[in-house]
């Protein structure tokens, strides 16, 4: 016959196995026997949260707590429950107990110093993030979290120390390789690996369109701006979105399309783009893949904040020109760099790319399109400052679009 111990051990190996019903029937059984038991409440508050029973969760945890108040790790989970429930003020007193009960703890550090960074106050998240690295000194997130603050901060010598250090640890980390090119200007590619952009975008994908309207972000609106004032308004594109993201560029493509097919490399961002309507299609994947691969089959192709993971731009212009008709229109838009700049492009510190005038028209020309405007614009405001960008048009050589 099981004991509780033996039968609390078999749940959380159900738990931890991913056998979620056998472990909550496991977990249930222990507490008929013993309620008070503060490891079977502890972990079947976690299953509940799992089971997206935030509420119980809490309560379940916290009775765990009353029992044993020197939990650390409970205090730690109640931590990063309550932070998926937005509250952060608790989940940070949550994150201060395990400090106070573990200070050797680095997750809490670490959890701690990225809600400190959340809610601006980022000297004091640097010191965490530190912290937890002192405690765990291959505590990968940590570096790459300390990178992204410095940047934000606009120390960037020790941002490109920070990120030197994460890819120190993890060398095949595509993130890492990038951020690591973009801080000290060596083995720059000449596109950001397509694992980096996903990566990235899947990541970002909950908070992007909430972060991109704190930063006055206006892409979408100027290339779909300019694509209605050069066509007819009764016309029926077929257009594709190249780097759709979230979809903000489909209603305002929407009126002008016969077709609206929007593709983009993170899966996560096509999802909301889905749930945001408008589209015949998406298609998760590479935009040059895609558009080699479906040659004349778009009036219009739009690529509105995409281009800033492209140095080189013949490749995509290239692909732009085969999937279009002849005469067929090519917005998009890229940071700018100085036309007296010595290099065509550049890969910023921030991790993306910045393009002199002369060489996105020499780029389109190459591929057999002829610049029709190609003007100077604020994209977003970033750190304070006006993000400035160039707003292209051209048209592939032949007859216009109707």
């Amino acid at each position: 016959m099981s004991t509780p111990e033996s039968a609390l051990a078999e749940a959380i190996a159900a738990h931890q196995g991913g056998r979620l019903p056998e472990a909550l029937a496991g977990y249930e059984s222990v507490l008929r026997e013993r309620p008070d038991d503060p490891d079977a409440l502890h972990f079947f508050g976690m299953l509940h949260f799992q089971l997206g029973r935030g509420i119980d969760a809490v309560k379940l945890i916290g009775r765990s707590l009353d029992l044993m108040p020197g939990n650390p790790h409970a205090w730690n989970n109640l931590g990063n429950i309550l932070t998926f429930q937005d509250k952060f003020a608790e989940a940070r007193e949550a994150w201060r107990r395990v400090i106070a009960i573990a200070p050797g703890m680095a997750e809490a550090w670490f959890n701690l110093g990225v809600s400190l960074r959340d809610s601006g106050d980022y000297e004091a998240a640097v010191k965490h993030l530190q912290m937890a690295i002192q405690q765990q000194p291959t505590f990968v997130r940590a570096y790459e979290s300390l990178g992204q603050l410095f940047y934000r901060l606009g120390d960037f010598v020790q941002a490109a120390g920070a990120y030197r250090q994460w890819l120190a640890l993890d060398p095949d980390n595509p993130m890492a390789r990038h951020m690591v090119a973009a801080t000290s200007g060596v083995d720059v590619p000449e596109r950001a690996d397509g694992e980096y952009v996903t990566k990235l975008f899947d990541r970002y994908a909950r908070h992007f369109d909430v972060n991109l309207r704190e930063l006055g972000y206006r892409a979408p609106e100027l290339v779909t701006s300019m694509l209605s004032a050069v066509v007819d308004p009764a016309a029926k594109l077929d257009i594709l979105d190249a780097g759709c993201g979230t979809g903000l560029c489909g209603p305002l493509l929407r009126p002008l399309a016969s077709k609206l097919i929007g593709v983009d490399l993170s899966s996560k961002m096509v999802d909301l783009a889905r749930e945001r309507g408008g589209y015949d299609e998406l298609v998760v994947g590479d935009l040059c893949a895609f558009m080699t691969s479906h040659p004349a089959q778009f009036d219009t192709v739009v690529a509105a904040d995409t281009l800033e993971y492209f140095g080189s731009l013949k490749a995509v212009c290239e692909s732009a020109a085969i999937t279009l008709r002849p005469g067929g229109l090519f917005l998009f838009t890229v940071e700018a760099l100085p036309e007296d700049a010595a290099e065509p492009y550049k890969l910023e510190v921030h991790g993306r790319y910045v393009h002199r005038p002369s060489y996105v028209t020499q780029s389109l020309q190459e591929a057999g399109f002829e610049v029709l405007q190609l003007g100077l614009e604020t994209l977003r405001v970033e750190r304070m400052q006006d993000v400035k960008g160039l707003v292209a048009l051209a048209q592939l050589q032949g007859s216009a679009v109707a």
